[in-house]
């Protein structure tokens, strides 16, 4: 065998040691921006609570999330999701270099002045909420000292201490090692007495814990920003700040806004309370049957069984005054069409209702993408394909996307209008129809999500620490 004298080995080395010195020059004079372009992701620290962020496999996956995905596309990277808890972690990642960019939601300035915040893509109110079966404080100077609980480093307890020079009287508890679901969970309970919340994160958890109840609405608004550590060099916050002011006037952001909100503007106190409680006392023995289907349909089984109790409420005997029968209501004719038997069935229900969806998602135009394309199924599931189409050509002949369900469900309603109506292929429609329907079961799809994502997290949260809780008032 041959073998390498000591010169030669000796020069091999020392052209190695060469190539790494370059090598390493080279890297130092590259951009923060352009070694993450060069390393190909960008590491994003994200409070993973809805609406920011959806820790699960859905159609869906956050507000905050969608938005720096685009990000991190746009300049070539992948994302890399590091999960937090509060602001103060958000904080911690960013100052040890574990992160290159943060996100927290609205909140006021975190107070450290090696923080840097983008320009603001979102501004949202705040509220003092409590429990509804209570007589509620008007304003800050009506609230009890010690009686307003929040999680200790998370926004919450940012925004009071930003609210403490105003009000030197105002005192909280903080509750160690907990979170702001944990928070809510115990005033939906009314073991605690009133906490702060803000506008878009109430916009969802008041479906799964239905018994908190605005008090107030605090006086100033906070912006939605991207954080990361403040350096000489700013090519990464120039990129960000160019990244927003783009997908602002582009539009994007408004159509993600209407997304992930423009459902939830109904509240219905009644509705939610017997759906909470029809997840745990009837959904259990149909969620085998759900995940069947979904599995042999291409479907989330959450998103079958919203479509069920939107039509069923989870009632296999359940039948309309127009003869649709059984857990997803199918007609005669539909029934026929997916080999369903028996529609008082169950399982051939279930089974032939994603069959259907199945069929009228693969109907749709490849153009259309998710999560539109589900949307549309949906909606083609109430008022037939065909009139679908119409809105879509509507749709596009006033000069919006037809393949957007947000610009759609704006000019569905048209169908129930002669002068619009009768241009139409398939006629008149109740057009108002599709889209209450859609609405509807996105909200419970949201729902179960969280109800779901609630029982895995409830697992992984420390134990309440409710001897421990401090009096507190610090000022900024």
């Amino acid at each position: 065998m041959a073998t390498i004298n000591q010169p030669m080995r000796f020069l091999a080395t020392w052209l190695f040691i060469c190539l790494l010195a370059i090598l390493s020059a080279c890297s130092d004079n590259l951009s923060q921006l352009e070694r993450i372009k060069s390393r190909g992701t960008l590491r994003v620290a994200l409070i993973a609570t809805p609406p920011l962020y959806f820790p699960d496999e859905s159609l869906i996956k956050g507000y905050d999330y969608e938005i720096i995905a685009s990000y991190a596309a746009s300049i070539g990277s992948t994302l890399e999701v590091i999960r937090a808890n509060t602001i103060s972690e958000i904080i911690a990642m960013l100052k040890q270099g574990k992160v290159h960019i943060g996100i927290a939601g609205n909140s006021p300035d975190y107070p450290d002045d090696n923080i840097r915040g983008s320009t603001a893509y979102d501004d949202d109110e705040w509220y003092v909420i409590g429990n509804r079966k209570n007589t509620l404080p008007n304003s800050v100077d009506d609230i009890t000292p010690s009686t307003v609980i929040v999680a200790k480093g998370s926004k919450p307890a940012l925004v009071l201490s930003h609210l403490k020079p105003e009000y030197p009287s105002l005192f909280w508890l903080e509750l160690p090692n907990g979170n702001n679901r944990q928070v809510l969970e115990q005033v939906n309970k009314n073991n605690f007495k009133l906490s702060v919340i803000s506008a878009d994160v109430y916009r969802y958890y008041r479906y799964l814990f239905p018994e908190i109840k605005i008090a107030f609405t605090l006086t100033k608004q906070y912006p939605s920003r991207l954080l990361s550590y403040k350096s000489e060099d700013l090519s990464l916050s120039n990129s960000i700040e160019e990244f927003i002011n783009s997908y602002k006037k582009s539009g994007q952001l408004e159509q993600r806004y209407n997304t992930y909100y423009r459902h939830l503007n109904v509240f219905n106190y009644t509705d939610s309370f017997h759906y909470l409680k029809r997840i745990k006392e009837r959904l259990p023995q149909y969620s085998s049957l759900f995940k069947n289907a979904a599995l042999d349909n291409e479907f989330d089984e959450r998103f079958l069984a919203a479509v069920s109790y939107q039509e069923s409420h989870w009632d296999a005997k359940a039948r309309s005054h127009t003869g649709v029968r059984g857990l997803m209501m199918l007609t005669n004719d539909t029934a026929k069409r997916v080999g369903v038997e028996d529609r008082l069935d169950p399982g051939q229900s279930i089974m032939g209702g994603a069959k259907y969806l199945s069929i009228l998602k693969a109907s749709l135009p490849e153009r259309i993408k998710e999560p539109d394309l589900s949307w549309m199924t949906l909606a083609a599931y109430n008022v037939g394909l065909g009139h679908l189409e119409d809105a879509r050509i509507i749709t596009e002949s006033l000069g919006d996307n037809p393949n957007l369900w947000i610009d759609v469900e704006k000019h569905l309603p048209k169908l129930s209008q002669k002068e619009w109506y009768k241009k139409t292929k398939y006629g008149y429609a109740r057009g108002h129809e599709p889209v209450a329907f859609v609405r509807r079961i996105r909200r419970y799809y949201d729902i179960l999500r969280l109800y779901q994502q609630e029982e895995i997290l409830e697992k992984l949260d420390q134990p309440l620490n409710l001897d421990k809780l401090k009096i507190t008032s610090p000022a900024l």
